[in-house]
């Protein structure tokens, strides 16, 4: 029996048609023999093949290229601005008879949160316009309609294409924080014992987002997608401004405040970052505390464990209920 060919349908140019290709040859079973274990491969494979060509797809709109030139031209600029400002501040030291070591130091600290938060600033914009159609738009497109009739589960479309995401975007998120981190430490000397973790809960920002997105997508339209996600993280960052504006005996604002963050954690889980930016040891640099630099950009104790939780939670249920609206929904 001859295979039947199969027939590319939808955008010329969308790697799409390729998973139809594929899905189609994957997926026909010649004889009996084959048909049980042909599907059970099926189920384990379709979301591979969505992750696999949403990665290949940004390739392909050359995503990754213009992300590393544009990167590098901001890590120049960076370490040019950070020379110079270390060179000068070294030489008014020197001319002023103190030893600019401490100086440089607290100098790292400083430059060390504004940079990281200017990372969380950037991967937070680019979760919101790299994915912000990565459901609702190709339904609007008419691209699901091509490849959801095919041995293929709506489920493991929308995995995939998070998971495509979510590698994407976390590996830019530790590659970017790695190399301000680095170029800071070759100028400064600093480099925060807790790296690490404060890279940790800058991934899980974005993953917060990308799972309001992920949401979002399922159910309204792009635009409006867009609208709730831009919305409810400018918020997040404006109650925090308040919260430190108004004294802390205002239980009122304190539980506003909670409140938005428990709707929109983005904000909650970079206080978590900056507060392991801060060098591990702050009693043994002179005239230095965490309270010393209180601002509403930083944080002077760790995330509590219930909040990270719920960061967690959130980051994979939202995902998980916009995955049953798209079992539901007309493409």
């Amino acid at each position: 029996m001859s295979r039947p060919p199969f027939t590319r349908v939808g955008h010329a140019f969308s790697p799409y048609n390729r998973v139809d290709a594929l899905l189609s040859n994957s997926f026909y079973a010649p004889s009996n023999r084959h048909r049980r274990k042909d599907q059970r491969r099926k189920y384990t494979m379709g979301w591979l093949l969505i992750t696999r060509f949403t990665i290949k797809e940004a390739i392909r709109r050359r995503l990754f290229l213009t992300m590393a030139i544009l990167t590098l031209l901001m890590l120049v600029l960076f370490s040019l601005l950070i020379h110079e400002a270390i060179g000068r501040m070294q030489e008014n030291n020197v001319a002023n008879g103190m030893d600019p070591t401490l100086q440089t130091l607290y100098a790292g600290i400083a430059i060390t949160i504004l940079a990281m938060w200017l990372v969380y600033l950037i991967i937070s914009t680019m979760t919101i316009f790299l994915t912000i159609s990565m459901i609702s738009g190709e339904i609007e497109a008419g691209t699901f309609a091509v490849i959801v009739p095919k041995p293929l589960r709506r489920a493991e479309i929308i995995f995939g294409k998070w998971l495509g995401y979510a590698l994407i975007l976390g590996a830019y998120t530790l590659l970017l924080s790695l190399a301000f981190m680095g170029i800071i430490y070759w100028f400064t000397g600093y480099w925060p014992t807790q790296a690490f973790a404060a890279i940790g809960m800058l991934e899980m920002s974005m993953l917060v987002l990308l799972g309001l997105i992920t949401l979002g997508g399922a159910f309204v339209p792009t635009a409006a997608n867009g609208v709730i996600a831009v919305m409810l993280f400018m918020g997040a960052f404006i109650s925090s401004i308040v919260q430190f504006a108004i004294p802390g005996q205002d239980y009122t604002i304190q539980n506003i405040t909670a409140v938005i963050s428990l709707i929109m954690p983005t904000d909650a889980m970079w206080h978590g970052a900056s507060f392991y930016l801060f060098p591990a040891a702050v009693g043994l640099l002179q005239g230095f505390t965490v309270s010393s630099v209180n601002t509403p950009f930083t944080a002077t104790q760790p995330i509590s464990p219930a909040l990270l939780t719920w960061g967690v939670l959130y980051s994979l249920v939202l995902p998980l209920i916009a995955i049953v609206r798209f079992q539901r929904r007309d493409l």
